[in-house]
């Protein structure tokens, strides 16, 4: 009889931990190289950090994670290739504050927030508000009195109509109570060219993209976009600080997967992303591209998402966008 229920009760406790083992260690998983999908052509600060990610990822998951640029409108055309992927947990995704506005001025065959699984943050950074050497602005304070001085006087560049960068300084303007005008072009490259040759006065721009330029005094750097001073850059003072309360937008990056990859699966990815976050190499990398390295739990990171998606719809519906 003793035997009998040493017999059964080993059964069920091997059975109750087949029921409690996650999905994907049942399935091996990984057990192939897992594709991330970067949006944006190569060579990008995204690109960038997708590749440093994808390494530390690689190093942890024991599988290669291979970086597939696939740009177009705006970060959109690779997106919706990932939501039609199978949901297994081998096509990931990285996300960043584009694909939040792209849905305020896009009309897409996707949704972000339901066609995606998030699994993590993994950066945040401000972007500056520079001004050209011409201008003779070295705060804020000068650019907002020119611009009440004479409305829609001054130009500013952004990556594109209807890009982040357009519609946070239209948010930018919003704030602060100023006319100014609008000169879209088809890069960040393209548009610091003419701002450093004096053809357009100022923009929001990537950190990365323009502190060369601030070191070397060609530009000058009026204020970071985000709420609080960026560690990276801590004298360079916030909007609210500079003369423009309530004016707040983010610089961010994420991974995703298709809706409908197992929980498990996300939570594998998660916790190896988190672990990937804290390398040194990483961080160090992290900075030169002016952003700092932010984990997070899936769940905070799709509420990030959603939230991004609902503030820029009201930032284009303030704006008088129109959607495309």
């Amino acid at each position: 009889m003793n035997e009998r229920r040493k017999f059964l009760t080993t059964t069920m406790a091997l059975a109750a931990g087949a029921a409690l083992r996650p999905a994907w260690a049942a399935a091996g998983y990984p057990e192939r190289p897992i594709r991330l999908v970067v949006p944006y052509a190569p060579g990008g600060g995204s690109d960038v950090l997708a590749r440093v990610v994808a390494r530390g990822l690689t190093d942890r998951l024991g599988v290669s994670v291979v970086v597939e640029n696939r740009g177009g409108a705006g970060g959109a055309m690779g997106l919706e290739a990932v939501v039609r992927s199978q949901p297994d947990g081998y096509t990931l995704v990285l996300l960043s504050t584009s694909h939040a506005t792209n849905g305020a001025v896009m009309r897409l065959n996707y949704d972000v927030v339901k066609d995606t699984s998030a699994v993590g943050m993994i950066a945040s950074g401000p972007w500056l508000l520079v001004a050209g050497k011409e201008t003779g602005f070295t705060r804020l304070a000068d650019l907002l009195r020119a611009a009440k001085e004479k409305p829609g006087s001054l130009n500013y560049a952004s990556s594109g109509t209807g890009s982040s960068t357009h519609l946070a300084t239209e948010l930018f303007a919003r704030r602060a109570g100023i006319s100014v005008s609008h000169v879209p072009y088809r890069s960040t490259g393209l548009a610091l060219t003419d701002l450093l040759a004096g053809r357009v006065q100022f923009m929001l721009a990537s950190t990365a993209s323009v502190t060369p330029y601030v070191r070397d005094g060609r530009l000058a750097a009026l204020c970071v976009s985000t709420e609080n001073r960026s560690s990276l850059l801590p004298d360079i003072p916030t909007a609210p600080e500079a003369g423009v309360p309530g004016f707040s937008a983010t610089l961010w990056h994420g991974l995703s997967a298709p809706a409908g990859t197992p929980d498990a699966v996300v939570s594998l990815l998660n916790a190896r992303l988190s672990e990937a976050l804290q390398a040194p190499a990483l961080r160090e990398q992290f900075a030169r591209e002016g952003l700092e390295p932010k984990s997070s739990t899936p769940q905070a990171f799709a509420g990030l998402v959603a939230s991004e998606v609902e503030m820029w719809r009201e930032a284009v519906k303030t704006a008088g966008i129109k959607p495309e």
